[in-house]
């Protein structure tokens, strides 16, 4: 058995790209506002303060990190410097699902666009934060390599998956179509 950090967790790429209309206490934000990645309470990264931006911050700053297999979600958050110095304060916050860019039908190291809606402590919109996300390419995705190797988008399909036919007669690979009803059963 490997025993390698590799097998256990993934490298992603975040790109943390802007923000808009970040607001605190419903006024917007004047300047200094800064974006945090956080996978636990000890593993985050954090971008450069945006000093100009105002309530519309561009970062476009990619931080690249280690994603445990384990983990489902990626906390993301806004937050500014006061100008009293006694800190910084939370502007907005969001969760990213780890399965909005892994799984499904996504092959490795596409690269997602995703947008989230920002809130603050109580619950109110303070913002919206645009990010990208990528898988790397063989970094540790091991088992779910497997799920994509005959995906049509991927570039090293060799086989074709055949579809609604006997499983037998094509060892064993059928291809999955996911439909969904949309009348209650």
């Amino acid at each position: 058995m490997e025993n390698s950090c590799s097998s256990h967790s993934r490298t992603v790429e975040i790109t943390v790209l802007s923000a808009e209309d970040l607001r605190v206490d419903g006024r917007s934000v004047k300047k200094k506002a800064f974006a945090v990645v956080k996978l636990d309470p000890f593993n985050n990264r954090v971008t450069k303060v945006d000093a100009i931006g105002g309530s519309y911050p561009a970062w476009d700053e990619k931080l690249v990190m280690k994603l445990p297999m384990h983990v489902t979600f990626i906390t993301l958050e806004v937050q500014c410097r006061t100008c009293s110095g006694s800190g910084d304060r939370l502007v907005g916050r969001a969760t990213l699902l780890v399965s909005d860019f892994i799984g499904g039908y996504v092959p490795e190291n596409h690269l997602n666009f995703l947008s989230y809606l920002l809130r603050d402590a109580r619950g109110i919109r303070s913002g919206i934060l645009n990010v990208s996300v990528r898988v790397k390419e063989g970094s540790g995705l091991g088992l779910l390599k497997s799920r994509y190797e005959y995906c049509s988008s991927s570039p090293s399909a060799q086989q074709k998956p055949v579809i609604g036919a006997d499983a037998k007669k094509f060892n064993g690979l059928v291809a999955e179509i996911p439909v969904w009803n949309p009348y209650p059963v």
